[in-house]
């Protein structure tokens, strides 16, 4: 990052980094003045930079100008509320707030990650809990949203959008949120774990494992609510599912083909995800009960 001494202060001119401040700044402050924008990124960007900057937003349609009056010069800027970059951030915005609140609960129900020795079985299951909830559980949230955004990346993005420098924007915009949310999760993990041990307890998980054995079968979301309940952390679990539903709404055919494959009546990137799970599980169970009475009216054909 490059900075510039002005007087007693610096300013950033690392452009990047300009324009991703003044983009959050009308986030937070929808319908603000070029004065109120001025005075929010005062140690940022200069005013002929800020100048610059934001007629190049309005060019890219990331931000509106409007006027007060039709010949007032005062006039008040708005984030163009449709366009992908800006509906791309708020979503992963939002996924962030819900996934630091998960992992908040998770340490409220569980206080105390102290592993115990793997001597009784009650032992096991209890460490097998606590390492459910602080390993597997953001894991799989984290490796779900990571396929999402590889998926947009390669399968959707190109298909849909023109302009190349748009699709590096995005990107650049979403890799470097969830290395934001995979740095506030490792440090959670490792914090926590580093802590825990106080019994010398040889358990070094095998990460690469761990993300392998996590498919993206919708029925792990089932078990994960399930357990969650247990621990009364369900509403959390289910918000931050509710905020993935929404970044997959256009890469859920490649996600779950199962709807295209046993026929179900779901929408793609309309209904919601308990929908999903609610018709996938009567698929299961009809699958199942068909396959069981085949084998019934075999057994009954031999012994004829």
């Amino acid at each position: 990052m490059i900075l510039k001494n002005v007087g007693k202060e610096s300013l950033i001119l690392d452009k990047k980094y300009q324009r991703n401040e003044i983009i959050n700044f009308l986030m937070n402050n929808p319908g603000c003045s070029k004065g109120d924008l001025l005075r929010g990124v005062k140690n940022i960007v200069s005013k002929r930079h800020l100048e610059k900057i934001l007629m190049e937003l309005k060019r890219d349609d990331l931000v509106k100008i409007e006027k007060e009056k039709p010949n007032s010069r005062a006039y008040k800027l708005f984030l163009c509320s449709e366009n992908i970059l800006i509906v791309l951030n708020n979503q992963i915005r939002d996924f962030n707030e819900e996934f630091k609140k998960l992992l908040q609960k998770i340490e409220a129900v569980i206080p105390e990650l102290n592993l115990l020795p793997f001597t009784k079985k009650e032992n096991k299951d209890k460490n097998f809990i606590m390492i459910l909830f602080y390993e597997q559980l953001p894991l799989f949230i984290l490796k779900y949203l990571m396929q999402c955004f590889l998926l947009k990346s390669i399968a959707v993005w190109p298909k849909i959008i023109q302009k190349k420098e748009i699709i590096n924007q995005l990107n650049s915009l979403v890799f470097t949120e969830i290395s934001k949310t995979v740095s506030d999760y490792s440090n959670f993990y490792n914090i926590k774990l580093s802590k825990s041990n106080i019994h010398n307890e040889n358990y070094n998980p095998n990460i690469s494992d761990e993300l392998t054995k996590l498919e993206n079968n919708i029925l792990y979301f089932a078990f994960f609510l399930l357990i969650c309940k247990k621990k009364g952390i369900a509403k959390e679990f289910e918000n931050i599912v509710d905020k993935i539903w929404l970044i997959n709404s256009d890469v859920q055919i490649y996600l779950h083909p199962e709807a295209i494959r046993y026929n179900l009546s779901y929408e793609y990137g309309k209904d919601d995800w308990r929908k999903y799970l609610k018709l996938y599980r009567q698929k299961i169970d009809e699958l199942k009960n068909n396959k069981k009475q085949k084998l019934s009216d075999f057994i009954d054909h031999l012994n004829i």
